[in-house]
């Protein structure tokens, strides 16, 4: 499977909430960066920490889609994909439609690192230069 795949899988995988899955693609040392690790102050570690932030989005929003509509090899093995996420939040209701972009660094064919950004011309600046 490619690397651009794996994305794919990983963003359906996700959205599903299906975990045999998200055991599959991701190393068991994953790092997951993104809006709601900068609050909490820390990465969501480990498949613990990434069933954490699915029980995260769970906790604040009533439905999540995330669609991806472009994926491109950055470097080695790193994948860029840029899509949508529509959600509607838990307390207010609200439906949300944005762009959403990941950055994913692969070892192995498995998942080791994740950044998700909410603009795609940022995703695409940032991509070459995350450490």
């Amino acid at each position: 499977m490619s690397n651009e795949e794996i994305l794919r899988e990983a963003v359906s995988a996700f959205n599903g909430e299906d975990r045999s899955a998200i055991d599959r693609l991701l190393a068991p040392d994953v790092e997951l960066i993104n809006a709601l690790s900068e609050i909490r102050g820390r990465p969501y570690e480990g498949l613990d920490g990434a069933y954490q932030w699915v029980d995260d989005l769970e906790a604040t929003f009533e439905s999540v889609d995330i669609s991806v509509d472009e994926v491109e090899g950055v470097r080695g093995d790193r994948v860029l994909g840029l899509g949508r996420a529509k959600v509607t939040g838990r307390s207010s209701g609200l439906d949300y439609d944005r762009e959403v972009g990941f950055v994913m660094d692969l070892r192995e064919g498995r998942i080791c690192r994740i950044w998700i950004f909410f603009d795609h011309e940022e995703t695409r600046r940032a991509a070459p230069s995350l450490t």
